[in-house]
């Protein structure tokens, strides 16, 4: 193996152990108890808390519940409700991955069971959530503005890198027909909702394939 290559894979694992580090996962259906009645405390930070209340429970295995998002000001105690997820007429077995965040209507997320505090001022947040039972839909919620963008990645965000990009993970296929399963590619996004930057791990499995060492 290239000295290069594990130097280049040494500050990668870095990256992710960092950013793993950073970011404190609270599901709806496990976050902290909260003292207003019915709502859970997803995120928090000095100023607000990002509640959760569960509208509408699943109604079997493959359901997802309707839920309520709720911006809690620490200063008055005043609430205000941020949007309610609707439920999806469809099932997506693959959820391919972008280079560029897309604008959709705040009232059309499907799903959320986490939740983080990306930006104070403007409050900004990450929501995520699984409707299909496979793919991690993220989303990006300007609050002020009261606007959403969806994240083209389909297992979730990882956390931020020194310079302060989010690092979201996906999965996607291995290329060669005879190599069954997925292989993870990781994209860096800006602020802005751009991808500077990728990281694909095919070429690994590829390699180990070809290998004259492999069992075939």
């Amino acid at each position: 193996m290239k000295p290069k290559f594990l130097i280049y894979r040494a500050l990668i694992v870095s990256v992710v152990i960092v950013a793993f580090a950073q970011i404190s996962l609270l599901g709806c259906e496990k976050a902290h108890n909260n003292p207003i009645a019915n709502k859970d405390i997803l995120a928090e930070n000095d100023s607000v808390q990002i509640l959760c209340e569960v509208v509408d429970s699943a109604k079997d295995e493959f359901d997802v519940p309707i839920i309520a998002l709720w911006i809690h000001n620490k200063s008055d105690g005043s609430e205000k409700k941020l949007l309610q997820t609707v439920r999806p007429d469809w099932h997506c077995w693959y959820m391919s991955d972008g280079d560029q965040w897309i604008d959709v209507p705040i009232d059309s997320i499907t799903a959320i069971s986490r939740a983080y505090i990306i930006n104070d001022n403007p409050l900004q947040l990450i929501v995520e959530g699984v409707p299909d039972c496979r793919n991690e839909f993220s989303h990006f919620i300007d609050v002020d503005r009261h606007t959403a963008k969806y994240i083209p990645a389909n297992s979730g965000l990882l956390g931020r890198t020194e310079e302060g990009y989010l690092i979201f993970r996906s999965y996607r296929y291995v290329s060669n027909p005879d190599i069954a399963g997925r292989y993870t590619f990781l994209q860096v996004f800006d602020e802005d909702g751009v991808m500077v930057d990728s990281l694909d791990l095919e070429h690994v499995i590829l390699e180990k394939y070809n290998s004259p060492y492999a069992k075939k």
